[in-house]
């Protein structure tokens, strides 16, 4: 381990002291989460959720984000989908729009994998109609076959249904393995027998149902939290079809902290971005677990996706959000807006989670929770994102848009949720006006000692 680690501080100074003319370039991935509303290709004129502005359709978003990546494959490695990527898993007409845009990047032969979500599988009704299983059109179109003769396609577990990729960049060895919906124990044996046989590898892990986050608590689907609502165990349940399947929770104990090389966990399914750094593997190194997913925004999402950056000679791994469809970077100002939105949109599953029955009652209860902090009155006005007329104007329209044109009263007046920002946005609670970025911000940065989650091979 020091030896790799002096290796890679060796690169570092090679680099500053021009031995070799070209700078070490970090290794660069992206992340799709959750495009069913895009595989849906939805128009303007509906009042579901989400509102929808593209009079293209959210379908040319799908075609969007992947043309931005092959138009920019000489700076990305790898990209990493995390599922749901259709919104019906019998409907072949989305499987089609999905593949096309997806099959851009294996005609410029960028490595990238998929993983299964749960709108991904074929409800049983229409399987036992037809004869199939849950998994079938996934594999149909995002099994092993498509990917035969890719070097970088390292395997699949014997359902077909998971799958790994194997890559080398800087003479280190990056894997991403990817499960399919609610981690079937098949999958789990199979993964494990992955990490144990390379140990020289660092693993980044993708999955779909992992993390939720609510802002006033959130935690692994599965696992007991305490909050300022109590204590609360939130589990959605797994798919019905799926045989052993596996909470978050159960995923993260029995896989996850189990293995020494394993440096990352990010997942989609909620709507929320939340970065989680309290959990450690076999090797009692920090464990990086994300959840990243845009669905319940304008448009399914607006192209958001997320960029990912390890930099093995600097010791950092970064990341940033970027949508190619409004060549615009996300603020945490888009999270927030969004949150206060979700706080009306998702009243249903909150309620009962609160245990209240009417609106009224939750609306009182949220905004006594949410409103009105102790910090001086619209310090938020303060926000470098935030901070001019033009900006406040954006952020307005975005946020009446996603309440389809029209806001409730209580939900209007943006800087009046303090509390909401200082609880689940905020670098520091206790100082209102510390804009950097928090664990819910769609860019941040850490630093990683690499070189502590796998074993040098020989000659290292």
């Amino acid at each position: 381990m020091k030896h790799l680690a002096a290796a890679i501080t060796g690169i570092s100074i090679l680099f500053t002291a021009g031995i070799r003319s070209a700078q070490a370039e970090p290794f660069v991935f992206v992340a799709l989460p959750d495009t069913q509303i895009y595989a849906e290709n939805r128009f303007p004129g509906t009042d579901r959720t989400p509102a929808v502005t593209d009079p293209r359709g959210t379908g040319e978003i799908f075609f969007d984000q992947t043309r931005w990546i092959v138009d920019n494959a000489a700076d990305i490695d790898y990209v990493s989908h995390l599922g749901d990527i259709v919104q019906n898993g019998e409907n072949l007409t989305q499987w089609q729009l999905a593949w096309n845009a997806m099959k851009l990047l294996l005609e410029a032969d960028i490595p990238h994998g998929t993983v299964m979500g749960n709108h991904d599988d074929i409800p049983p009704a229409f399987t036992s109609a037809h004869g199939l299983e849950y998994r079938d059109n996934y594999v149909r179109f995002f099994g092993p076959k498509a990917f035969r003769d890719r070097p970088w396609y390292a395997g699949h577990s014997p359902a077909e249904a998971a799958n790994w990729q194997l890559l080398e960049h800087e003479g280190v060895k990056l894997g991403f393995l990817n499960f399919s919906i609610d981690h079937p124990q098949q999958e789990l044996d199979w993964a494990k027998g992955v990490l144990e046989s390379n140990p020289d590898t660092i693993f980044i892990i993708g999955t779909h149902r992992y993390l939720y986050d609510f802002k006033l608590f959130g935690g692994r689907y599965g696992e007991t939290v305490e909050s300022p609502l109590g204590t609360i165990n939130y589990d959605t349940g797994s798919v019905p079809e799926v045989v052993d399947p596996h909470t978050g929770e159960e995923f993260y104990h029995e896989l996850i902290t189990q293995h020494p090389n394993i440096l990352m966990v990010h997942a989609g399914h909620f709507h929320a971005e939340w970065l989680r750094l309290d959990g450690q593997n076999s090797a009692g190194e920090p464990l990086i677990q994300i959840l990243t997913d845009y669905q319940s925004t304008r448009n399914g999402g607006d192209g958001y996706l997320r960029t990912y950056s390890l930099d093995f000679a600097a010791g950092t791994f970064s990341f940033d959000t970027y949508s190619p469809t409004l060549d615009r970077q996300r603020t945490t100002i888009d999270h927030f807006l969004e949150t206060i939105y979700l706080a009306y949109d998702q009243r249903g599953q909150i309620k009962d989670l609160l245990g209240v029955e009417s609106d009224a009652a939750y609306f009182a209860a949220i905004f006594a929770l949410l409103k009105d902090s102790p910090a001086p009155d619209g310090f938020l006005l303060s926000h470098p994102d935030f901070d001019d007329p033009e900006e406040q104007a954006y952020y307005l329209q975005y946020l009446t848009d996603l309440f389809h044109g029209s806001i409730p009263a209580g939900f209007e007046n943006i800087v009046e949720w303090e509390t909401l920002w200082l609880t689940g946005f905020a670098a520091d609670p206790e100082d209102p006006f510390n804009f950097s970025d928090g664990i819910r911000s769609p860019s941040y940065t850490l630093e990683v000692d690499y070189s502590a989650y796998f074993e040098p091979g020989p000659g290292c």
